[in-house]
């Protein structure tokens, strides 16, 4: 029985240093904490009285986003389910005319920390939409403003890093850091900053190459190389730049081009 107690408790330590995830549980009924930190935009509270407590969003969750997993409580008049018969995961719906008369009743229980839900309907599901992710890693996740990435901070969503479409994290540590492999593609509803902070000055450009005509991207990293301007690294007659970099600012293969050198810095030659 020691032995068995000893390595309960070895095993709940290592559980409680875990970060939080959205949904996670965060706390037992009996008050042991299972995890840190929930991430920015939720709060650790119960479901109901009865329940355990998880990381759940702090405003009620809009029409056609996701709710399975303890993740929060749909807005008033919705409910949550599969929104057609091959819908492969579960999101907040209109309850239909038969099941609207008992609305109150079936969802009252479940709205414990968001009070608009009750007092301003109206205000709560038709008001500006909220800013959510609709492609990328993570999808129908509100953004999590500021965040900071590779030590720049953002307030709204950005294409830093080369990206054609505006991204946004979805979770961030306790010093407002995003948390690898939690972002998205932001919806229309987000606003969008001017990316400064990867792309390298207009003027920098392709001439010719495999992608010729296009904005440089600086820095990228080829081969564990970070560069920071236009390079003759592999043996190239001619500086060469990315065009394009994955989330880890990593090359994209076949997204280059030789640099406009007239107005692209490169980098020295070496003996």
């Amino acid at each position: 029985t020691c032995s068995f107690n000893i390595i309960f408790l070895v095993l709940l330590g290592i559980s409680a240093g875990q970060e939080c995830g959205v949904g996670s549980q965060c706390r037992t009924l009996a008050g042991v904490t299972t995890c840190n930190n929930c991430p920015g935009g939720t709060v650790c509270i119960q479901e109901t009285t009865l329940s355990d407590l998880y990381c759940q969003y702090t405003f009620c969750l809009p029409q056609g986003m996701f709710c399975e997993g303890h993740v929060g409580t749909c807005c008033s008049g919705m409910e949550c389910g599969l929104a057609t018969a091959d819908a492969a995961m579960k999101t907040c719906n209109v309850l239909s005319n038969t099941a609207t008369t008992t609305a109150a009743a079936t969802t009252t229980p479940a709205i414990i920390i968001v009070t608009e839900a009750t007092t301003t309907p109206t205000a709560t599901t038709a008001a500006s939409a909220p800013c959510l992710t609709e492609g990328g890693a993570k999808i129908g996740l509100p953004c999590v403003f500021p965040f900071t990435n590779k030590g720049v901070t953002y307030t709204s969503c950005t294409t830093s890093g080369g990206f054609d479409k505006p991204w946004c994290s979805t979770a961030t540590d306790m010093f407002g850091k995003h948390v690898l492999g939690n972002w998205g593609e932001c919806n229309a509803a987000c606003q969008t900053e001017q990316d400064t902070t990867t792309a390298a000055p207009a003027a920098c450009t392709t001439t010719s190459g495999a992608d010729a005509g296009k904005r440089c991207v600086f820095p990228f990293t080829h081969k564990g190389v970070l560069h920071t301007a236009c390079t003759y690294a592999g043996g190239f007659s001619k500086p060469w730049c990315s065009t394009r970099v994955d989330y880890w600012g990593r090359h994209v293969k076949g997204t280059w081009g030789d640099c406009d050198t007239g107005n692209c810095k490169v980098e020295a030659l070496w003996g």
